[in-house]
């Protein structure tokens, strides 16, 4: 008899069919003991990078099914990527799709920060009935809240230079303080070296129309009826977002709104220091802690989750 061979913990670039016919690739990694509720984010950022990798190694050890998947058009998920455009409807396909596998319980649960964080809330608008809870860091505003003008500072052109492409572009070689000083706003994008249409195309509508929709959450955010651990930091530059939805919902009186806040930039309890400013040993604590807590008591019932090393059947 051959030797019996273990089932492989990860698995990658496993599609996820949408309704439009379009797959995103998904990486997955399984705990030790199955089925298991599920944690999902999406990114346009990469998948397979260390960070993700870290991040589903952590919660496979806490009893959590981890995936990782890139947003539509970025990576190798299939379509074009467009900016939030197609971020809701895709959201409550793969949650659903999660949830119907036979190493999910049926509960699932989103994460995620900055535009994964976003993209979380227009998901929850699509109302998934698998959808349990949201883990959501340093949220974006609406357009138009934080840029009560509608037009995108000259600062946001380095982001859409990030994601040119399929994947993260490197952002140095460019002097982009010169690049700041280009007009018009529209051709900023040439003068630091590409052609983005997405960045184009939103400069076009400064009013605010029809074509922010798909962008927008906070005007129906009291119709996001899930429990949400909202994180960002005090100098994030992102924090009105988070305390804004925060406030909302708990106004709303949806029950599970949890807030926690840091002495943190856009990148949360990553070090005590802030340029020159120490805020000592206690400004770095145990997050993954009090995330696992959020979702055990919200996709387990409070029961203990499982530990142990990773593995799948």
């Amino acid at each position: 008899m051959p030797p019996l061979v273990p089932a492989p913990r990860r698995r990658f670039n496993v599609p996820i069919p949408l309704r439009d016919g379009v797959d995103l690739a998904a990486d997955i990694a399984f705990p030790e003991v199955l089925p298991a509720p599920a944690v999902v984010m999406r990114t346009p950022y990469g998948k397979g990078g260390e960070v993700p990798s870290r991040r589903a190694e952590e919660f496979a050890a806490g009893g959590y099914v981890f995936v990782t998947a890139d947003v539509r058009g970025r990576g190798d998920s299939g379509g074009a990527f467009v900016p939030y455009r197609n971020d809701g409807p895709d959201g409550r396909d793969v949650i659903e799709w999660l949830a119907a596998q036979e190493w999910c319980t049926g509960a699932v649960a989103s994460y995620g920060g900055s535009y994964p964080g976003q993209i979380q809330y227009l998901t929850a608008l699509e109302r998934p009935p698998s959808l349990r809870a949201m883990v959501v860091m340093v949220t974006p505003s609406d357009p138009f809240v934080e840029d009560p003008t509608g037009v995108l500072s000259p600062m946001h052109v380095e982001w859409f230079r990030l994601v040119d492409g399929r994947v993260p572009q490197y952002q140095g070689g460019v002097d982009w303080l010169s690049v700041y000083r280009h007009r018009p706003l529209l051709t900023m994008d040439e003068a630091a070296g590409f052609v983005s249409e997405n960045w184009r195309e939103a400069l076009r509508h400064r009013p605010l129309d029809d074509f922010w929709a798909p962008h927008r959450y906070q005007d129906r955010i009291g119709e996001v009826n899930v429990p949400v651990l909202h994180i960002s930091g005090w100098y994030d530059d992102e924090e009105i977002g988070t305390l804004a939805n925060f406030a909302a919902l708990s106004a709303a009186g949806h029950p599970g709104q949890q807030l926690l806040m840091g002495p943190w930039g856009h990148h949360v309890n990553e070090s005590r220091t802030l340029d020159d400013v120490d805020f000592g040993p206690e400004a770095v604590i145990d997050l993954h802690g009090h995330v696992l807590r959020f979702l055990d008591e919200h996709l387990r019932g409070g029961a203990p989750r499982h530990r142990g090393r990773c593995g799948s059947s």
